[in-house]
């Protein structure tokens, strides 16, 4: 029997694919999809590939050209030339030098992470993506998890009112403005 994790998929240049998909296998694409991939495996998004909508995977490998969400449970990989824009909610994240980067990044926490992973596991590869309930909701998780973030926010800093340096009457600051307590002047 053929190992379902080591099977990979190609779609070659000069093919246009629109629509909702699903599949176990890994996927290397070097065409153009306009719509949502769900793969349980590895995706990786050729220089040539030109992407437009939501991707879920376990892993990416990007080169190409991306305009929507990635929903990644493992890691995403950024390589030189890529475009990026949208959102990666990703458990790792690593970029090339001579990316173009628009997007938000957000890393959910493990837990988060086992229960999209929990989700993907039971989705069942013959039934259309467009009417999965599970879809929906392994979204919600990412999205409830990155609003759970962004609800905690971070003290403003407590400014000081600014005093005005001493200076004495020849114009130059006196010994009391440098910052330095007790008066020691530098």
């Amino acid at each position: 029997m053929i190992d379902q994790s080591q099977v990979l998929i190609t779609l070659p240049d000069g093919v246009f694919m629109e629509g909702h998909f699903k599949t176990k296998h890994s996927m290397k694409i070097e065409s153009s999809i306009n719509g949502t991939l769900l793969s349980k495996q590895k995706v990786i998004l050729e220089a040539n590939s030109v992407f437009n909508g939501d991707l879920i995977c376990s892993e990416l490998v990007l080169s190409g050209k991306f305009s929507g969400n990635i929903f990644c449970t493992g890691k995403v990989q950024v390589k030189q030339g890529c475009q990026i824009s949208g959102r990666v909610y990703t458990y790792r994240f690593e970029n090339d030098e001579m990316t173009d980067l628009d997007c938000i990044i957000s890393v959910p926490d493990t837990n988060t992470i086992n229960k999209i992973k929990q989700i993907i596991d039971a989705i069942d590869v013959d039934k259309k993506l467009s009417s999965d309930p599970n879809l929906p909701s392994l979204i919600k998780i990412y999205e409830d998890n990155l609003a759970a973030k962004e609800k905690v926010k971070l003290p403003e800093l407590v400014k000081e009112p600014s005093k005005p340096i001493p200076v004495a009457a020849n114009g130059i600051p006196t010994a009391a403005s440098n910052g330095i307590p007790n008066g020691v002047a530098k």
